[in-house]
């Protein structure tokens, strides 16, 4: 049976906004547990294949972050249990 392009465009949708949904509170997490100053050196670039993967324009903020990767990745795996690991790689993320 056909199934119709309104619903084929309807589930995508609610499937986006799901998605919008949980970025948005893995972000939150993402900020609670670091600190200011390394806020402004990291972000989040993508969620693949089950992983974080993060962004740095900073050495040391980099470094910094490994040492709170662990941290991290048990307060987003409380959430998202499918969480398996987080990366990052240095360069600007603009």
């Amino acid at each position: 049976m056909a199934t119709h392009i309104k619903n084929i465009i309807n589930q995508f949708l609610r499937e986006k906004k799901s998605e919008a949904k949980s970025a948005d509170k893995i972000e939150k997490i993402i900020e609670e547990n670091l600190g200011a100053n390394l806020k402004k050196h990291i972000r989040l670039q993508k969620i693949y294949k089950k992983n974080l993967i993060f962004c740095s324009d900073s050495s040391s903020a980099s470094y910094e972050f490994g040492l709170r990767k662990d941290i991290l990745l048990k307060a987003v795996k409380k959430e998202f249990p499918d969480i398996e690991g987080a990366k990052i790689k240095i360069g600007d993320y603009d």
